[in-house]
């Protein structure tokens, strides 16, 4: 074990500021969290004056809070240093030796070296902050919603950035607003919110939804009758053509149809939906999303074990694409 919170909570003024955390991290492990930004300010919030955390609630590594470090996004450059310049300041303030041309590889910031923080791109600057991280080689690593506003090379840097943590011997915490980018970063992905913390399986391949085949009977596409799928607002049904839906993602017990970058929630369950309007070109391409096949535009491969889709709707949607099933969709669209 390397961390361990232990019923760690918030509580102002008779006020739940954070609910109930017990989480435990092994070394080598990344975890991702997902909640609400509310939660998550809390939560470093908290972290950032341990003197308010009662002794027993959490459990650290070996060389106590100084074995830790926190990515946030508040987290600032020296804009008039260059990219190597901050390189070899950040290894004097944390009394490092590190390798600064591997760094360099390692966040992709190669023909960044010379050039001043201030001039870096919103993405150059938090593959900078990154680059921190590899210099200090803390036990444990938290991580703010590392992901937000960076582009797809960044993503593709983040993502490696962890894995190379974790193999080093590392704990990988983060916490992220988004499900899609939990499942896409960690191992082990936890759903964080008022009624506490609980691990969402992620894999399709072992749910209960198996449906297994008789000798000999095979299974054929029916083409089911159906009009409109409905969803509710308030004290009102929406009736919506299947094929105006990108997506549709299960959540807390709850579904959610997704048009136009807004959403709705359905009565229906996701695998109702799925037998529904699967002759209709949906593919469930993960345990927790069923999409529209004719609003992907890109599969986009992380690594071999880390998949997503990337629709063609506004605002650019991403959905995470699990492992078995990245062959189950190779073979369906003849790739």
């Amino acid at each position: 074990m390397a961390i361990s919170f232990n019923r760690l909570k918030k509580i102002e003024k008779n006020t739940v500021l954070l609910p109930e955390l017990s989480l435990t991290v092994q070394t080598g492990e990344i975890i991702a969290v997902q909640c609400e930004n509310e939660y998550i300010g809390h939560f470093f919030e908290l972290l950032n004056q341990p003197h308010q955390i009662k002794k027993e609630a959490i459990t650290l590594p070996e060389g106590g809070f100084q074995s830790v470090y926190l990515f946030q996004q508040t987290d600032g450059l020296y804009k008039r240093l260059t990219v190597m310049q901050m390189l070899k300041f950040w290894c004097k303030l944390y009394q490092k030796q590190a390798d600064l041309e591997l760094i360099l590889n390692l966040c992709e910031l190669q023909t960044c070296a010379t050039k001043k923080a201030k001039l870096l791109t919103r993405s150059e600057q938090c593959r900078l902050l990154f680059a921190s991280a590899l210099i200090q080689q803390a036990a444990v690593y938290i991580f703010e919603d590392p992901s937000l506003s960076l582009d797809l090379q960044s993503k593709h840097v983040l993502h490696n950035l962890l894995i190379h943590l974790a193999d080093r011997g590392a704990a990988v915490l983060l916490f992220t607003p988004t499900l899609e980018e939990a499942i896409r970063l960690g191992h082990s992905v936890y759903r964080y919110s008022n009624r506490g913390i609980r691990q969402l399986e992620q894999d399709i391949e072992d749910t209960e939804d198996t449906v297994e085949e008789k000798p000999g009977e095979e299974m054929s596409s029916i083409q089911v009758q159906l009009d409109k799928i409905s969803a509710k607002i308030e004290d009102k049904i929406i009736l919506f053509n299947p094929l105006e839906i990108d997506y549709i993602e299960a959540r807390d017990g709850q579904t959610y149809l997704f048009v136009n970058d807004e959403e709705f929630a359905s009565s229906n369950t996701i695998k109702t939906l799925e037998e529904r309007l699967e002759p209709l070109g949906f593919f469930r391409c993960h345990r927790s999303y069923l999409v529209n096949l004719q609003r992907v535009r890109e599969i986009i491969i992380w690594s071999k074990n880390s998949y997503s889709l990337r629709l063609d709707n506004p605002p650019g949607s991403t959905i995470p694409l699990s492992k078995g099933n990245y062959s189950k969709l190779k073979e369906l669209i003849h790739l």
